[in-house]
C-alpha cells in the first residue's frame, strides 16, 4: 500500500521545514509527495525547494505545484488540487506548519495497512506555539466512548462528534474519486467540516486508531483558528451544505448536524467582537430558523442546561437583539475581569517594588490609588447575567 501525501502551504517558512523533515522519516518506497503551496509571499517556497533538493527518499514520486498567487478561502482549492494529482491508493493530508511524530505514524500506518477502510481516524496533539506546549484537543475525552462492538452507524456518529480536520485521518483514494467528494471552494475557512461530514456519512467502513501521529500547531501569527470576526459565521454556510447532502430519511444525523452547529457556535460566542455580533447573530438566525421543531425538540433534553442552547433558542424565535445584547454584556464582564486582574498583578508588582526599596509611604500610596480603582471597576462589573435567560450552564 502506497500513500499520497498532499501538504499544503502559505506563508509559513519558520514552520515548513520541520513539517518536510518528519514528514520525509515517514514516507516509503511508492510513495507520492504532493505539495500545493497557495502563492506564498515570504520564504516558503526557498525552504520547499531545498527539501525536494535533498530528495524525498528512494522511489517516492515528487509533485510540487505553485499557485503563484493565494486563492480565495483556507485549505479548500489547494486541497482539492492536491486530490486532482493523487496517483497511490491511500490519501494522508498534512498541514505545513505541523509536524508528524515518525514512530507513531509509521505504527498507525502499519495498522491501517492490515485492515484498510474507507476512512481511518488517529489522535494528536495541539502544540501552543506561544507557550511551547502541548494539549490534548477537545474531542480527546470522545475516545474513552469507542468500543470494537460498535455498528456502522454508531462509529458513523462517532466519528462525527469528532473535530473535522482532515490532517488525521488516512483516506482510501478509490473511496474519495468513487463519490468525487472534494473540499468546498468558496470566500470562507473552516472548508475541512463539510468534507469531513461528507466522508463520514458516505463511508461504507470507518475505523479508529488512538496513536498519537503529529502535532497541530496552535496560537501562531497568522493562523485560520485565530479568527475573532464574521469570518466565523461560515459555519452556517456549511451547516446548511452538510444538512442539504444529508438523506431525508436520516434524522439522526439531522440531530447531529444541529449538536456540531451548537458545538461551534458555543465557540464561537466567546471569541467575537462586538462590531461582529449582529451580522454573526443574523446569519445564524437564518441557519437555525431551518431546523425543524421536530429535530430541535429530540436535541433538548441534553442540550437545554448550556447557555449556548438557550440563545439558539431565542435566535430561532426572532430575538436577535436580546441575543446581541447579552453577548456584549459577557464580553464587557470578560474585558472587566481581564483588567481587574491586571490590577491586581500590578499592585503585587508595586508592593514586591516598594517592600524592597523600604518606602512604606509610596506603597501604601499606590495600593490606596489601585484599590480605589479596583473598587469602581468591581461595581460597574455587578451586572445581571442575561446570557442564558436566568439559567447556569
Amino acid at each position: 500500500m502506497s500513500i499520497s501525501f498532499i501538504v499544503t502551504s502559505y506563508n509559513i517558512a519558520p514552520y515548513v521545514g520541520q513539517c518536510l523533515d518528519s514528514l520525509r522519516r515517514c514516507l516509503q518506497p511508492g510513495d507520492q509527495v504532493i505539495l500545493v503551496d497557495d502563492g506564498s509571499t515570504d520564504a516558503t517556497d526557498e525552504v520547499v525547494r531545498q527539501f525536494a533538493a535533498a530528495g524525498s527518499g528512494p522511489e517516492v514520486e515528487w509533485t510540487a505545484v505553485w499557485l503563484g498567487t493565494n486563492t480565495i478561502g483556507g485549505v479548500g482549492i489547494p486541497g482539492n488540487i492536491g486530490l486532482n494529482h493523487v496517483r497511490r491508493d491511500t490519501v494522508f493530508f498534512v498541514d505545513g506548519d505541523d509536524y508528524l511524530i515518525p514512530d507513531a505514524f509509521l505504527r498507525a500506518r502499519a495498522d491501517y495497512e492490515a485492515n484498510p477502510t474507507d476512512i481511518c481516524l488517529t489522535d494528536y496533539l495541539e502544540y501552543d506555539d506561544q507557550k511551547r506546549q502541548t494539549k490534548s484537543p477537545a474531542d480527546a475525552h470522545r475516545w474513552d466512548g469507542l468500543n470494537r462492538t460498535m455498528s456502522l452507524e454508531e462509529t458513523r456518529l462517532a466519528a462525527l462528534a469528532m473535530i473535522a480536520v482532515p490532517w488525521r485521518k488516512f483516506y482510501r483514494a478509490e473511496f474519495l474519486r468513487d463519490h468525487r467528494i472534494r473540499f468546498p471552494e468558496g470566500d470562507f475557512f473552516f472548508e475541512d467540516n463539510p468534507f469531513h461530514w461528507q466522508v463520514c456519512t458516505l463511508a461504507k467502513s470507518i475505523a479508529f486508531s488512538r496513536i498519537v501521529i503529529c502535532h497541530h500547531r496552535i496560537n501562531r501569527p497568522g493562523q485560520t483558528m485565530a479568527p475573532t470576526g464574521l469570518e466565523l459565521a461560515a459555519f452556517f454556510t456549511h451547516f446548511r451544505t452538510i444538512v442539504s447532502r444529508l438523506p431525508t430519511s436520516r434524522a439522526d444525523l439531522r440531530q447531529q448536524a444541529v449538536r456540531w452547529l451548537l458545538g461551534n457556535m458555543s465557540w464561537h460566542i466567546g471569541r467575537l467582537k462586538p462590531a461582529a455580533m449582529y451580522g454573526y447573530a443574523h446569519q445564524a438566525q437564518a441557519a437555525l430558523e431551518q431546523v425543524s421543531d421536530m429535530d430541535w425538540a429530540a436535541i433538548a433534553p441534553e442540550m437545554m442546561a448550556t447557555a449556548t442552547w438557550h440563545q439558539a433558542t431565542h435566535l430561532r424565535a426572532g430575538g436577535i437583539w436580546d441575543v446581541v445584547d447579552a453577548w456584549r454584556v459577557d464580553a464587557l464582564r470578560g474585558e472587566q475581569t481581564r483588567l481587574l486582574r491586571s490590577i491586581d498583578s500590578q499592585v503585587r508588582e508595586i508592593l514586591r517594588q516598594t517592600r524592597a526599596s523600604n518606602n512604606i509611604l509610596q506603597a501604601k500610596q499606590a495600593v490606596e490609588q489601585f484599590e480605589a480603582l479596583r473598587g469602581l471597576m468591581t461595581e460597574q462589573a455587578a451586572i445581571p447575567n442575561l446570557s442564558n435567560d436566568g439559567k447556569d450552564g
